[in-house]
C-alpha cells in the first residue's frame, strides 16, 4: 500500500526508449522464420546454420534494446515481498528461509529439523501460474484461436509470464520480480561458448533448442501482429 512501483520500461543508452521500425523489423522476422523452417542441414552444416540464425535473432535484438519491462535492484531485494504474498495467500513460510547457496543460487535452507515425511511446504494452486490461468488472463482469446498454444503449455506459460510481467498489477508481480534475468544454460551461451560443445554429443540438441525457439519466437511475433 502506498509503496512506489518499481516496474520500469527499460531504457536505451542514450536515455530514450528504443524506436523500432514496424517494417524493418517484420523483414527481420520473415527471414528468422524462413531461416528457421527449412530442414536441418546436412552433417558439418549445423554450424554454419546455427550461425546465420544467431546473426538474425543478434539484428533483433539490437531494434528491441530498450522495450524490456526491468525492475530496479537485485532478485533478492524482492524476496520478502514474496515470502509476504505467499504468506497472505495461504502457502507455508515456516521453518525455511530463503538462501544463497553460492554456485548453486538460490534456494530454501531449512531453520529448524524437519522429520522424514514431515509435510512443511505446501503452495495453494491459486499462487502457480497455469495453462489454466492463461486461458482466464488477456490470453484467452489468441489462446482460443491458436493451434500451437493449445498443443504447446510451455508456450501458453511463456506468453502468460509475458504479459503478467508487462503489468504493474499482476497478482503474480512478487513472484515474477523475483525471478532470474538469465540462466546458465547452453541458449544464453555466446556464440564461442557454444563453439567449445562441438566435440561433444549434446550440440545437436544446443542447435535444435537454439532454431525451434527462434522459429518458436518468428511464428508468434507475426500472430501478435495480426492480433
Amino acid at each position: 500500500m502506498g509503496k512506489k512501483s518499481r516496474v520500469k520500461t527499460q531504457k536505451s543508452g542514450t536515455g530514450a526508449t528504443a524506436t523500432v521500425s514496424p517494417k524493418e523489423m517484420l523483414n527481420l522476422i520473415n527471414e528468422l522464420l524462413q531461416k528457421c523452417s527449412s530442414p536441418t542441414p546436412g552433417p558439418g552444416k549445423e554450424w554454419e546454420e546455427y550461425v546465420q540464425i544467431r546473426a538474425f535473432v543478434e539484428k533483433i535484438r539490437k531494434k528491441q534494446k530498450g522495450l524490456s519491462v526491468t525492475f530496479d535492484g537485485k532478485r533478492e531485494d524482492y524476496f520478502p515481498d514474496l515470502m509476504k504474498w505467499a504468506t497472505e495467500n495461504g502457502a507455508s513460510t515456516e521453518g525455511f528461509e530463503i538462501a544463497n547457496f553460492e554456485e548453486e543460487g538460490f534456494g530454501l535452507k531449512a531453520t529448524r529439523e524437519i522429520k522424514a515425511e514431515e509435510l512443511f511446504l505446501w503452495v495453494p494452486r491459486k499462487l502457480l501460474m497455469t495453462v489454466e490461468s492463461a486461458k482466464n488472463s488477456v490470453l484467452a482469446s489468441l489462446y482460443s484461436q491458436d493451434r500451437i498454444l493449445q498443443a504447446m503449455g510451455n508456450i501458453t506459460l511463456a506468453f502468460h509470464l509475458l504479459c503478467e510481467r508487462a503489468s504493474p498489477n499482476s497478482f503474480w508481480l512478487p513472484y515474477i520480480q523475483t525471478l532470474p534475468s538469465e540462466y546458465n544454460t547452453p541458449l544464453y551461451f555466446e556464440e564461442d561458448e557454444v563453439q567449445y560443445l562441438q566435440s561433444t554429443q549434446a550440440i545437436h540438441d544446443v542447435f535444435s533448442q537454439y532454431k525451434n525457439t527462434a522459429r518458436q519466437y518468428a511464428y508468434f511475433y507475426k500472430v501478435i501482429q495480426d492480433v
